[in-house]
């Protein structure tokens, strides 16, 4: 009974609700002052969406069902899921979504806006080369901008160059290993992708880090020398960080994405790429320092 329990909880990936943190990244950003209403506002807003996540993953598995059993990345393959239990856990979801929007200020416009993404992605873009990836990355920046507007917070432009370019770096770093651990040569029934697009998907890879990298470093430049860029700032994303530790964190994160990218790019991970990332301590390790130098901000 135990095991059919965990089966049963599986189907939701509740692994990859690390996803959500994200929400909570526009108010960790910024200066503003955090209340208790502001975080368990967040918090709520946090669970709603592994909530509603976690029913958008079982209808993409759902979707998904007679591809998955070739795709060897794939671990819930043999629990059953049907077309009830679809239907019925979407009709859950709608009848939440309209409660909340009722009682509560967790529901805003993002939420559509993300489930008409996902939707789109399920039953249509997810088979289109190249847009299956816009949409992996528009899913992270909708959490983003979702956290932004519970939290009354304006994003930066620096804040949107950054991200960006890092989720592009996350959503190939996820077609890569599918195509590396399904050694997907030629044309395949799993994604339209295959090793010939590998060397485009490493210049991508590369291209986009070197632009991350620098928005961080130019991020860090405008804070030893304000108003120099003041149009790819938020008044209230200007920070008074101490300048030397920002510096050691520039360093460990570019370390932590160099080697990410090169354990990809020699096919050391051979697993889903957020199952390696919720069990790998260097993450763990540069994410805490991370948070440390933010609310230190000394």
């Amino acid at each position: 009974m135990i095991k059919n329990m965990f089966k049963v909880i599986s189907i939701f990936r509740l692994e990859n609700s690390l996803k959500n943190i994200l929400i909570f990244f526009p108010l960790l950003f910024s200066k503003k002052i955090i209340t208790d209403s502001g975080i368990e506002n967040l918090f709520f807003g946090f669970l709603f969406f592994i909530f509603m996540t976690s029913i958008c993953y079982v209808t993409n598995d759902y979707s998904d069902r007679f591809i998955d059993k070739i795709n060897k990345l794939k671990k819930n393959k043999n629990y059953k899921i049907t077309k009830k239990i679809v239907i019925l856990l979407n009709l859950i979801l709608g009848l939440t979504i309209l409660i909340l929007a009722l009682k509560t200020n967790i529901i805003n416009y993002y939420i559509p806006v993300y489930l008409s993404l996902f939707f789109s992605y399920n039953f249509f873009f997810k088979r289109i080369k190249f847009f299956d990836i816009l949409f992996l990355v528009a899913f992270y920046i909708v959490r983003l901008f979702y956290g932004a507007e519970i939290s009354n917070v304006n994003i930066s432009y620096w804040f949107i160059i950054f991200f960006i370019s890092i989720f592009l770096i996350l959503a190939l770093f996820k077609r890569m290993l599918q195509i590396f651990n399904n050694q997907l040569k030629n044309k395949n029934k799993i994604i339209q992708y295959s090793y010939k697009n590998i060397p485009f998907f490493k210049k991508t890879i590369i291209s986009a880090a070197v632009i991350n990298s620098l928005t961080l470093l130019t991020f860090i430049g405008e804070l030893s020398f304000p108003n120099t860029l003041n149009y790819f700032s938020s008044d209230v994303t200007k920070y008074s960080y101490n300048i030397y530790f920002l510096c050691v964190i520039l360093l460990l994160y570019i370390y932590w994405l160099s080697r990410t990218i090169n354990m990809v790019f020699k096919h050391i991970i051979k697993q889903d790429f957020y199952s390696f990332i919720i069990r790998d301590k260097i993450t763990y390790i540069i994410m805490l320092s991370t948070i440390f130098v933010i609310l230190y901000k000394g």
